[in-house]
């Protein structure tokens, strides 16, 4: 069955739908989840983030955040959030405890893709970093608040994280989706009150 998404004009306004091919060859504007997920242990606050299955048609074994996802066809987007995170990452949220952090426009060019999101950002705080991956996700990995900024607000080439076994990993910038400004942004300031 064709995946269905609701499509959009430049100003925001629901014009139809479309098929997923056709709205990423046509770059059709439609809606999309980021889901950011904390915990807070020992005193830190760390950010959780996942390697995209080799076996992915786009970015594969890129890192990315917890959990994006589209958004179907008649779709809220909240449901589209505990779907996909349920989906990639094998945690079930209580959504009183998801939070909603605003939108964001990304615009996305690489020979006959053509992707053009909104993209609808929430965040989660974990009590436990307990994740069940599923195929479309090869790990989880972790990386601690001071470290990721000096990916996104310094001009470190490569971060260091760890796998949930306590493995560490050297991300360089270039192995990242990009999502350009969303944490400055909209994740930020509320990330920093956990500190």
């Amino acid at each position: 069955m064709k995946e269905m998404f609701t499509i959009y004009d430049d100003n925001g306004k629901e014009i139809g739908t479309s098929s997923r091919e056709e709205a990423h060859r046509l770059g059709l504007w439609h809606e999309v989840v980021h889901c950011w997920m904390y915990c807070r242990i020992g005193g830190r606050v760390w950010i959780y983030f996942q390697q995209r299955a080799h076996t992915k048609k786009d970015f594969p074994d890129f890192y990315d955040l917890t959990s994006t996802g589209h958004v179907d066809a008649g779709e809220s987007h909240q449901e589209a959030v505990i779907r996909e995170v349920r989906e990639e990452v094998g945690v079930d949220m209580d959504p009183k405890r998801l939070t909603y952090l605003g939108s964001v426009k990304e615009e996305i060019r690489e020979g006959d893709f053509f992707d053009r999101e909104i993209g609808h950002v929430y965040l989660y705080q974990l009590d436990i970093p307990f994740f069940a991956p599923g195929e479309e996700v090869d790990r989880i990995i972790a990386v601690s608040l001071e470290e990721y900024e000096k990916k996104e607000l310094g001009s470190a080439s490569y971060i260091q994280g760890c796998t949930l076994d306590g493995e560490s990993v050297m991300i360089r910038q270039d192995e990242w989706c990009r999502h350009d400004g969303e944490y400055e942004r909209l994740v930020k300031a509320v990330l920093d009150g956990m500190i």
